[in-house]
Formats: C-alpha cells, structure tokens, sequence
C-alpha cells in the first residue's frame, strides 16, 4: 500500500480539526443572561465587552452565529423568578446568571439548562455547586471569593482610620452571597474589636432609611456590597459619605467615581472567563464536568481625591500596593 507523505497527513488532520471547528462556531446557539443590569448601563459596558470579545476571539458571534436573549432587573429583583422562567421557555443553550440571586432563581426554574454564574461568591455554602472541583448538577462558573476578602476589607480601613469603632455594612438580605458576607463580617468585626452596623437593601426604597440609620448610629466607614439594587444606589450612598465624613469600600468602579477604596476581583477578568464557559458548554462539555474557577487577580484602588475631601491620608504603604492610585 502507497503511503501518503507525513506532511500530507499533517495538513489533511489539520484542515479536518479546523473544518470541524468551523463547522461547530457556525451553528446558532441562543445564549441567555439574567442580570441586574443591561450591557448598556454605564458601570456594566466593560464587563460585558470582555464577555462578547472571549466569545467573538472562540468564534462566537451575535447576530451571525449567536443568539443573546437578555433579562435585565434593573434593580427591580420582583422581576427575576419571571425573567428565569421565560428564559427557560426561551429554549436557550445556556444561561449567564450575574449574580447571587439570578443564580438562585434559575436554579428553580431549571435543573437541565446549564447556568454559568459569575462574579458570585460563596457557591459552595450557599449550595449552588457540590464543590469548586466537581460541582454537580447543571451550575459552574467563576466565582468572586468575596467572602474571603473580610479580612482584608478591615485591614485596609483600619489602615486608614485606626481609630475604627463603628463599621456599616450595606447588604442585602435577598441576596445569598451578599447575606453570607455580611455574617463573614460580622464574625471579623467581633475579633477586631468593632461594633458592626447591618444595613440592609433589598429595595430602592431601602437606601435613605439606612443611611439616616449610619448617621445616627455614628458610623465612620461602610463596605458597601455590590448586587443590583445597592449598585444603582452606589453614587448616593458616595454623596452621603463625603457630606458625613465617612470613609468607604466598594468596587472598582465605584472607586473611580468617588468612593475611598476597593479590593476586588478584577470584575472584567471574570467576564471574560465567564464566556469561556460557555463556549466550552456550547461544544459540548457538560457544566458538572467543569470546575469552577477562582479568581487570580485583584485590583486595590484607592481615590486620593476622595480621601482629601474625607480630610483622611492614605498610608504610603497602601499607595506602593495599589494597582490604580486616582489623584
């Protein structure tokens, strides 16, 4: 029997993987998406963005080969156990679920469409996955590991205000990872030492009535948690802590926009591994097969604007670590 040369065979094996592989990002998929905000919204578009490019750089494409049925609350979670059934009726392939609550709401609504969350913390506790490494069932994702980050948050504002007595946390009750944070602060704040505040929000309504409460209970800085309805909050709640001369600790964004501090996962980063995920479920790969992802970078931005007008100094050693120092 004639042998074909090696390099043929090479070439004929390569254009077959590749024919495969464009065969495969050439089928529609309809990839679903609850989330608290649209990618519009001003503090969403960069999270987002890294979604679409990893997706668009695997060959996934909306409009040409992608299908992106989104359901945005807004703020408004009364929406969310009807936005996860209609997506569910919807038929998509997958469904991003950007955060604690949209993650519990799907999990009700199905138990066979995978859900690839992101940017939540405590999946393990709150029983989204069975493990980080062998999560089960139809969940996976990456999670922002929020809830161990406690001691840093205090480490920083104490850093800043050694004089610490009372600390506000604004949470949200309906929120599990926000809930199993606020207890992880609750348990630092009892070894530190300080009187620890409960601020919850679980509505828009909520937000006034706990910062008149910050004010009377002689609050003088807040870690302020990051789900949807708090997030829409986040710039009246910096308004109040500059009038009041309390320091703070949010994201990223929020920090660039007026707030003292953060500490938080890289939120862009964990977009981008989120559309891996479902390029890899797309082609096949079952989510209880996929272990769920860490995050390895945090930023640490500090605004010195802010700090000025709070009448605070930011430790020199804290201004050598940070990733983005905000004159």
């Amino acid at each position: 029997m004639k042998r074909r040369p090696a390099a043929v065979v090479i070439a004929a094996v390569a254009c077959g993987a590749t024919g495969r592989l464009l065969a495969q990002s050439q089928r529609r998929a309809t990839v679903g998406v609850l989330s608290g905000f649209a990618p519009s919204t001003a503090g969403a578009v960069a999270l987002w963005a890294a979604f679409h490019a990893e997706l668009e750089s695997r060959g996934w494409f909306e409009g040409r080969n992608l299908t992106i049925v989104g359901r945005y609350t807004e703020g408004k979670q009364e929406r969310e156990a009807a936005y996860a059934d209609e997506l569910v009726a919807a038929g998509v392939d997958v469904i991003v679920a950007a955060n604690s609550r949209a993650v519990d709401v799907l999990r009700k609504a199905t138990a066979t469409i995978p859900i690839v969350m992101v940017n939540v913390s405590h999946a393990v506790e709150v029983g989204f996955v069975a493990s980080l490494a062998r999560p089960g069932g139809n969940v996976t994702g990456v999670v922002s590991q929020a809830g161990d980050m406690q001691g840093k948050f205090f480490e920083l504002l104490r850093s800043v205000r050694p004089d610490l007595k009372t600390l506000g946390v604004v949470w949200s009750p309906d929120n599990p990872g926000s809930a199993l944070g606020f207890k992880d602060a609750q348990a630092v704040a009892q070894g530190a030492g300080v009187r620890l505040l409960s601020l919850p929000a679980d509505r828009a309504a909520d937000i006034e009535p706990l910062l008149a409460a910050a004010r009377r209970e002689g609050v003088q800085a807040l870690i302020v948690h990051p789900t949807p309805t708090i997030a829409l909050a986040w710039r009246r709640i910096q308004a109040w802590a500059i009038e009041h001369k309390v320091i703070t600790l949010g994201q990223a964004q929020w920090v660039r926009g007026g707030f003292l501090m953060a500490y938080w996962a890289d939120t862009p980063e964990l977009f981008r591994v989120a559309g891996r995920f479902v390029d890899r479920i797309l082609r096949g790969t079952k989510p209880a097969d996929l272990p769920v992802e860490q995050p390895t970078k945090f930023e640490l931005v500090v605004n010195l604007k802010t700090a000025r007008a709070l009448g605070v100094t930011i430790p020199q050693t804290v201004l050598l670590r940070a990733d983005e120092v905000i004159q």
